[in-house]
């Protein structure tokens, strides 16, 4: 965060490296889905580690005045995720420019 603009920016960052993850192991969790207990193992898994970094970029951002109070670590990078999930049913689909969309969305004015 020392060397980024604003907290918005280095939370915009962040979102979009999220938003890389997502899609690089997108194939993964497609093949684990079948086996319900090992999907939901690897799911906490990330959420443990990601979520708390998440939520310390959304609260430096929100102490900033430069998004909402409301908004939640969780709320958040779950409405990413939902941006992603068309990946693989539509070419069309962009989930680096929805997603920048949705973070744009976020800054106060």
């Amino acid at each position: 965060m020392a060397s980024s603009d604003s907290a918005h920016a280095t939370l915009a960052a962040w979102i979009q490296l999220f938003v890389d993850f997502l899609v690089t192991k997108h194939g993964l969790a497609a093949a684990l889905r079948p086996d319900n207990a090992s999907f939901e193992t690897l799911h906490a898994y990330f959420l443990d580690r990601l979520v708390p970094v998440c939520d310390q970029l959304v609260a430096a951002a929100a102490d900033a005045g430069e998004i909402g109070s409301d908004v939640t670590a969780y709320k958040l990078m779950y409405g990413v995720g939902n941006l992603c999930v068309g990946l693989d049913s539509d070419s069309r689909d962009d989930a680096c420019r929805l997603v920048g969309l949705l973070v744009a969305g976020l800054r106060q004015r």
